[in-house]
């Protein structure tokens, strides 16, 4: 009868902390819908190096996200040649834009990337031209960036924008 009761206790130890486990997730949610805005953010930097190659380092963050499936993808202008990714094809077709998918990973209540892109500037002067960057999960797009812009001048490739763009919206479920 002792080992039925030790067994029991362990069992009903088990469901317990499942059953306290589940309302925790429960109340992070719910204070993360009611007090919390969700933000996104864009970081761009290039980083020179010899000749006509630079380095454009990306990194995008959605910031007290509820949803688990987030994307970006991140437009750059086709008259930059991307030495080191590949053109993603699962996204809308912009003209005069290559798009290039970005790697968003979970970790905690933020869904984040960073890629560096090699480029190559294919003309020697090249105007002002937007970045842009899509927010989006499986159902609808949830923000658009064009914030920052890139040109070359005279062999330099250079990125025009703040630190860190940033864009807040209320919470919503679904979102």
């Amino acid at each position: 009868m002792k080992k039925f009761w030790r067994v029991f206790g362990w069992v009903f130890l088990g469901i317990f902390l499942q059953f306290k486990f589940n309302v925790l997730y429960g109340i992070v949610f719910l204070e993360n819908l009611n007090f919390h805005d969700r933000t996104y953010w864009v970081e761009m930097k290039m980083i020179p190096t010899d000749e006509n190659l630079r380095v454009l380092k990306v990194k995008t963050t959605v910031h007290h996200s509820l949803g688990p499936d987030y994307f970006a993808n991140v437009y750059i202008p086709d008259k930059y040649k991307v030495l080191n990714q590949k053109p993603y094809a699962g996204v809308e077709k912009i003209e005069g834009y290559e798009a290039y998918k970005m790697n968003m990973k979970r970790k905690y209540r933020d869904v984040l990337a960073e890629t560096n892109f090699l480029l190559i500037p294919q003309e020697n002067e090249i105007a002002s031209l937007p970045m842009k960057v899509h927010f989006e999960n499986l159902k609808q797009r949830l923000h658009t960036d064009e914030t920052f812009k890139i040109s070359t001048q005279n062999k330099k490739t250079q990125i025009e924008g703040p630190e860190k763009a940033e864009a807040i919206y209320p919470q919503k479920l679904g979102m």
